[in-house]
């Protein structure tokens, strides 16, 4: 018997509620990726879980909304980069290693997809409100994580390492995430939306929203990360917007950015990539984890040394130099790495490290064709970015802080290796659907 149009909207409405479900469940399991199971040399944590259950469904539910499937530029620079990986793999060979960073990058890819073929307009609200609570419970758990630390209960929320700068061992909050950075990472999405949010409505007295900024600002600032620098730009660039139809405020604020910006990120690359050691610092203690070379320079007091992120930029233009064009191959950078460096003075933080660095790590690994398909994507980002910017969203919108978002991303990449980041592909679906929604109203206007 043939069902009617109310039936079938009837049938199908409460499938298409679990699956925006599923997506909110999704982004809430992030902060709680180290919980995870090996299968076969496959880490599965709680985000995959709750994946294999919402990716048929969101199948079932794109195959019965019987909705055109836009396939956009990015679309094609994103499949670019599955594509870029299984070439580079290919050359190298398709063992266990490289299948398995295939497997993970064409997880993404069709997480990605997928969730930008089953949001709604109305859901991309919500979702920050979900990031923003994603972020609030990460923190959460590093702040507990430190404070059973402080009171000698050692967990796995927390860390205990070296500390080059005033304090010999410091605590590291990392919740249930792999890094301190990780972390770090996860609740500073969470701080530039709520900042946002606030701004929004003209930074007022709203005790509840100060209150959860307040509780992500501790969050970060446990985890002692060096993504500080990102954070403090993003925050900066977001009061810029808020204050730049404020004329009393505004020239100030330009005047801050012009000063600021640069000087916090030349900071942070120095930051990072270099180490300044007192002469009376115990070297043995910092060398691994932080130093990774001679002294490039002494005064009376100190040293400045290579960091392990130089380190590993070294070895990035070494691998580059003997794979090129093809890349090492996804997942290899961490052997070859190994290889340099075993026998070195000076050995890598771990035995076989990531490039942490998305720009020069993507070209030694996944080769050309995997920079190419990188920069594609950068191009789109900056593409919608300036979109959004040149919209005057700021007053009305919280998405307007995507773009600034996104400059803290591109420089966290010069030293973090950013694409395997769940919650960065979740924002880079918000900022797709913010750009589109634009066109959309541009043309109806029209």
């Amino acid at each position: 018997m043939n069902r009617t149009k109310f039936e079938l909207d009837h049938t199908e409405k409460p499938l298409e509620g679990i699956v925006h479900r599923l997506i909110y469940l999704y982004i809430l399991t992030i902060p709680f990726q180290a919980l995870e199971l090996t299968f076969r040399e496959l880490t599965i944590g709680l985000p995959e879980i709750v994946f294999f259950i919402l990716a048929p469904l969101a199948t079932i539910q794109i195959i019965r909304s019987k909705q055109k499937l836009y396939i956009d530029r990015l679309d094609l620079f994103v499949f670019g980069w599955l594509i870029a990986i299984i070439v580079s793999g290919w050359h190298a060979g398709f063992d266990s290693i490289v299948v398995n960073e295939i497997i993970k990058t064409a997880y993404l890819v069709v997480l990605y997809i997928m969730i930008k073929w089953t949001i709604k307009p109305g859901m991309i609200e919500r979702i920050v409100e979900v990031i923003i609570l994603a972020s609030l419970i990460a923190s959460l758990t590093g702040v507990i994580g430190f404070g059973l630390g402080c009171l000698g209960i050692d967990t796995f929320l927390a860390i205990k390492r070296p500390f080059p700068y005033g304090i010999k061992i410091v605590m590291q909050a990392k919740g249930f995430t792999p890094t301190p950075n990780m972390l770090a990472s996860i609740i500073m999405i969470g701080i530039l939306f709520q900042i946002q949010k606030l701004s929004i409505n003209q930074i007022n007295s709203k005790g509840k929203d100060i209150f959860i900024l307040l509780i992500l600002l501790l969050g970060f600032s446990l985890t002692f990360s060096k993504t500080v620098g990102c954070l403090l730009i993003g925050i900066i660039l977001i009061l810029y917007l808020h204050f730049q139809k404020k004329l009393t405020f505004f020239y100030t604020w330009k005047l801050t950015i012009k000063i600021a910006i640069p000087s916090l990120f030349i900071a942070y690359i120095f930051g990072t990539h270099f180490i300044i050691v007192e002469k009376d610092q115990n070297f043995e203690l910092l060398k691994g984890d932080y130093i990774a070379g001679h002294a490039l320079t002494e005064t009376a007091n100190y040293s400045i040394y290579p960091s392990q992120y130089w380190s590993l930029k070294e070895i990035s233009f070494d691998a580059i130099s003997q794979s090129f064009p093809w890349g090492l191959g996804p997942g290899k950078f961490n052997d070859y790495a190994y290889e340099l460096k075993k026998n070195d003075e000076y050995p890598t933080h771990l035995p076989y490290p990531d490039p942490h660095f998305t720009y020069l790590g993507t070209l030694a690994e996944n080769g050309l064709l995997g920079l190419i398909a990188l920069v594609g994507i950068i191009l789109f980002v900056i593409k919608c970015s300036t979109k959004i910017l040149n919209d005057n969203l700021s007053d009305e919108n919280i998405l307007a802080c995507l773009p600034i978002i996104f400059i803290a991303i591109g420089i966290e990449a010069v030293s973090t290796d950013v694409m395997n980041f769940r919650h960065y592909w979740i924002l880079l679906i918000l900022l797709v659907s913010a750009f589109q929604n634009l066109k959309s109203t541009s043309s109806k206007s029209l």
